[in-house]
């Protein structure tokens, strides 16, 4: 079995990145298969205020990055101005001064760097800058990830040639399994699930699944309702809408019963001559 692969490389301008990466997240939504190698390190240098702009730049918490990247961090570069050629408009006459120029443009990156922080750049800030040495680290990790891959598609070409009806009922059932065993797991409480990707506060809710309201029509305000403003999934919103529930069934006025309503509720059932308590409370 042959398997092609491709790979994208985007060169665009500053103004054209949101549909750039909107783009790339169509292709890979969680960026497990991306290099993001940021170029104008030379004009963003200046912008830093302080050395912890600098390491927080360098080294951005996992937080603050979309997905997962290829290589976990970027990579940082200058990417350098004028053409290569004989043509008088030309600045680089071959390839070679034009890396020779990139690389005297690196070391003039990390001595401004260095001097932003007041100290020597790290073995991994300084990893993330020189980004013609990263070359074959960033070409092993697209070879990984391609090789990864291929293994998948063979893997799922493999299951979709062999399939059958007495398989598709096993799958069937397993994942019937799974899901119940996963419900059972969200009800009875868990933190595996993100609450900013699956929870919803209390207004969240109001608007995907409507409000209770009270016997006037208006909804119960927030402060009210306990953890109203938490991302919550599963038993821990059940029991805040039963909480948002009793509010309101509390608040209703109940219509005034005689003893006499009672007594005549109290009939005879089509199997026995017994009263049905629970028929006549509800």
């Amino acid at each position: 079995m042959t398997v092609s692969c491709v790979v994208f490389k985007f060169v665009v301008p500053s103004y054209f990145f949101p549909a750039l990466a909107k783009a790339v997240m169509q292709i890979g939504p969680e960026l497990s298969r991306t290099v993001v190698v940021p170029t104008k390190l030379d004009t963003k240098i200046p912008q830093f205020a302080c050395p912890s702009d600098v390491e927080v730049f360098l080294l951005p918490p996992t937080s603050t990055l979309d997905g997962c990247i290829l290589g976990d961090l970027p990579f940082f570069t200058s990417v350098l101005s004028g053409r290569v050629g004989s043509g008088s408009h030309c600045l680089y006459s071959s390839n070679d001064d034009f890396k020779q120029a990139v690389s005297f443009k690196e070391m003039e990156d990390v001595a401004s760097l260095e001097e932003k922080l007041g100290r020597p750049l790290s073995k991994q800030e300084r990893n993330n800058l020189v980004y013609i040495n990263n070359v074959p680290l960033i070409n092993s990790l697209l070879e990984k990830e391609h090789r990864s891959v291929t293994r998948k598609l063979s893997d799922v070409k493999q299951e979709l040639s062999t399939l059958d009806e007495a398989k598709l009922k096993e799958k069937g059932r397993a994942f019937h399994d799974m899901f119940l065993t996963k419900l059972s797991l969200l009800l009875k409480g868990t933190v595996v699930a993100p609450p900013d990707k699956f929870g919803e506060t209390l207004s969240d809710e109001r608007v995907n699944g409507g409000a209770f309201v009270g016997a006037d029509g208006v909804q119960f305000p927030h402060k009210l309702i306990p953890n109203a403003g938490m991302r919550l999934y599963g038993g821990a919103q059940y029991h805040r809408a039963m909480a948002e529930f009793h509010f309101v069934v509390g608040g209703i006025k109940c219509t005034p019963i005689t003893r006499e309503e009672i007594v005549n509720a109290c009939g005879v059932e089509d199997i026995h001559d017994e009263t049905n308590y629970s028929r006549i409370a509800s």
